[in-house]
Order: structure tokens, then C-alpha cells, then sequence
């Protein structure tokens, strides 16, 4: 006895198998004609201002391109260190140190006791290597390759 297929019975295979090639094409153009992604740059070294190392304050590199996303360290005694994890991708930058502002919860615990004491302990020291006037962030440009020497000194 032969038994007929309804034309709904053949065309769900195919169309199975159809959508099953089709998926596998995407995925492999989009997984193996990528171009490997950057990788980021690990770099140390020093900052410092008018010869001196800045003490405490945030290295912040924002790309100049502005497309990329700035990446940021912490400076301590004058040196900073990025990891390939933590590092920028290779090009130019704008270099940003922010000066370290004291806590508001120190401020006001101390003012609470000595206002006069507050304003003279918080009211003009921002870093003991930072000029007085460095209310504003400082900037430079600076280039980042994959063939960047480490240690990288940075003079604002």
C-alpha cells in the first residue's frame, strides 16, 4: 500500500533544513570574517608638575577621537600603572589629572568640632605637589602605541 504525503509533510522538512543552512551561514560570516578585536596596552609611569611628582590625584586618558571609551588610574607618590585589562586601546589621547578633593564627610566632621580649623585644613591644600591653582583639570596630549615603552613619563 503506498501511502501519500500531503504537500504540508514534504515542505516542513525542507523548510527545516533550509532555515537550519541558513542559520549556520549567519553565524559563521559573523563569527569567522571579524577582525581580531584591539587589545588594550599595559602602561606605567610617572606624572608629574613642574618637576615635581603629583602625590595623589586620577590619571584619566580620554581618547581624542572621541569614540572610545577614556580609561582611568589612580595616581599615588607620582606613578600610575594600567594592566591589558584596565589599559587603553592604541591612539591618541587627552590626558586629564584631576586633583584629590578631600571626602565631605571629612570636612563636615571636622567643621562640626572647628569651623576656623576646617577652613584652614581643607580650605587651601589640595595636594602638596599640585600648584595652589590647580582647581581646574590639567591636560596634555599624549599617543599610545602598541609599541609603547613603559615607563612613560607624563609632565604637565
Amino acid at each position: 500500500m503506498i501511502q501519500r504525503r500531503s504537500r504540508e509533510d514534504t515542505v516542513r522538512p525542507v523548510m527545516a533544513k533550509a532555515m537550519l543552512i541558513a542559520v549556520s551561514i549567519s553565524i559563521s560570516l559573523a563569527t569567522g570574517c571579524s577582525e581580531p578585536a584591539p587589545e588594550r596596552i599595559a602602561l606605567h609611569g610617572t606624572v608629574q608638575s613642574d618637576g615635581k611628582p603629583i602625590e595623589r590625584a586620577t590619571l584619566i586618558l580620554t581618547p581624542a577621537s572621541q569614540t572610545g571609551t577614556p580609561v582611568a588610574t589612580r595616581i599615588d607618590t607620582g606613578r600610575f600603572a594600567f594592566t591589558r585589562l584596565t589599559g587603553p586601546y592604541a591612539g591618541e589621547y587627552t590626558v586629564r589629572v584631576n586633583p584629590d578633593e578631600p571626602a565631605i564627610e571629612s570636612i563636615i566632621e571636622v567643621a562640626e568640632q572647628d569651623p576656623r580649623k576646617a577652613a584652614r585644613e581643607f580650605g587651601v591644600q589640595r595636594s602638596k605637589s599640585l600648584p595652589r591653582n590647580a582647581t581646574t583639570n590639567m591636560t596634555k596630549q599624549i599617543e599610545v602605541t602598541p609599541q609603547q615603552k613603559s615607563p612613560l613619563r607624563i609632565d604637565l
